[in-house]
């Protein structure tokens, strides 16, 4: 199965994505365009001008214009404290104070104290739309950043219904509350909503989103579209992880060579770095019929020290050259694993090797020592491949004893024993030859 992963650090990008890209600083906001329009008396609304003094004041404090400054959220809320002592404050001023105190709490991660803050711009009557309505938003965010997803998801359906043309981040926030309620069959809905608004600007949609739809479709068992959602992600973010699931969900749909086309599209891509992923390309190129490919990827991987030099390792190294019909290639490593391994079954495939390149003195050796180091599944292979290469040397005499071994199983008895009639003609032949080598002599 396809492993989704870091899935938590996706939410958690989601998340923290959408509170610092679209949090409004409605205290700081209100405050400039006052001072801009100059609007330091009653005719903001019912702010008076020493509540507007000292907003600016505290507003000075919490976000200095200097860079350098360090902010003083403590002589912020002072004055803030000063403005709430004030008496007959109006509910436009009550907003504003309280509006700025959930900034200031927020900003020192005391969300406890800013949702307390921003509820209580809510209670007030004599708030303008505008300003409701971002607090809303901005609290729908704060339930979110404490985890109170529901509530979260429940405060941007209600703030949707004020907005004639949302963006696509909201939706990305409810799709991101209910993956964190574990609904995943709610996850959809907002987030192809989010793209389709996305689509309708031309604004390009975030990776994040796709990954949490992707999760939500492999959830449902969607295989079609998860693999579409793959396929977006490897054009826009060709990432390995991504190459690599999408060659899994190819490999479950029974498509190996478009299986085969993703993985390699990674490795062509030089994303591969450790000793499994070289391990899994060779490994597919060998199931689609290419060994060539297969054995050239091992060789750079043990070139360049990925690839790890073990028996497992070094003995598909050899069987890709050796499926490629390139034996002589296929011996070196092959030699190489039989030294790493304490049983004979590599020892046998290197006297078979050997037989292959007529190299019979290194077959006996090889087929000898398999024997020797026992755990082979196929005792009279190894004795039959002995035979023939003890044959080969004209050693009949050992070659007759080899024959005669294997043709104790009954899997390899037919051919010893017509090796064995072979010999035992070779040898009838010899003996003649010599005999009559012998009387041309005597006459």
């Amino acid at each position: 199965m396809m492993q989704i992963s870091s899935i938590k650090s996706v939410v958690h990008a989601v998340s923290l994505a959408l509170v610092l890209g679209v949090f409004a600083i409605p205290g700081i906001a209100v405050a400039q365009e006052d001072k801009k329009e100059e609007r330091k008396t009653t005719q903001t609304g019912s702010m008076s001008e020493k509540v507007y003094k000292k907003l600016a004041e505290a507003q000075a404090l919490a976000a200095p214009e200097d860079p350098a400054a360090k902010p003083d959220f403590a002589g912020a809320v002072a004055k803030l404290k000063e403005i709430e002592a004030m008496p007959k404050l109006s509910e436009y001023e009550q907003a504003q104070l309280y509006n700025f105190y959930g900034f200031v709490y927020y900003s020192q991660e005391q969300y406890a104290q800013s949702i307390s803050a921003y509820q209580k711009v809510l209670k007030l009557v004599e708030i303008p739309p505008g300003l409701r309505n971002q607090v809303i938003y901005t609290l729908a965010q704060l339930k979110f950043t404490t985890e109170k997803y529901q509530e979260a998801i429940d405060l941007i359906n209600d703030w949707l219904k004020t907005q004639e043309n949302p963006g696509p981040e909201p939706y990305v926030l409810i799709g991101t509350g209910y993956y964190q309620l574990e609904q995943m069959d709610k996850i959809i809905p907002p987030l192809e909503k989010a793209l389709t608004i996305a689509a309708e600007r031309g604004s390009k949609p975030k990776e994040q989103w796709y990954l949490l739809l992707r999760v939500a479709y492999w959830e449902k068992g969607d295989t079609k579209k998860v693999k579409e959602l793959l396929e977006i992600l490897v054009t826009n973010w060709p990432k390995k992880e991504y190459w690599a699931q999408l060659s899994a969900v190819y490999g479950e749909m029974d498509n190996e060579p478009k299986q085969l086309s993703a993985y390699a599209s990674a490795y062509d891509q030089d994303l591969f770095t450790n000793n499994s992923e070289y391990m899994q390309i060779a490994q597919l190129y060998l199931a689609n019929d290419v060994p060539y490919k297969a054995a050239k990827i091992l060789e750079r991987g043990l070139a360049n020290d990925i690839v790890e030099r073990t028996a497992k390792n070094l003995r598909l190294y050899s069987q890709a050259w050796a499926l490629a019909r390139e034996d002589d290639k296929a011996i070196p490593p092959l030699k190489e694993a039989a030294k790493l391994s304490k049983e004979g079954e590599l020892d046998l495939r290197l006297a078979q090797s050997y037989l292959n390149l007529s190299q019979y003195k290194s077959c006996i050796s090889s087929a000898r020592t398999a024997i020797k180091k026992g755990g082979i599944k196929r005792t009279d292979v190894a004795n039959m491949i002995l035979g023939m290469c003890l044959f080969e040397t004209d050693d009949l005499s050992n070659a007759r004893a080899a024959f005669s071994k294997a043709a104790r199983d009954e899997r390899s008895e037919k051919s010893a024993r017509q090796w064995l009639l072979y010999i035992k003609s070779e040898e009838d032949r010899i003996e003649r030859l010599e005999a009559s080598l012998a009387s041309l002599k005597a006459g």
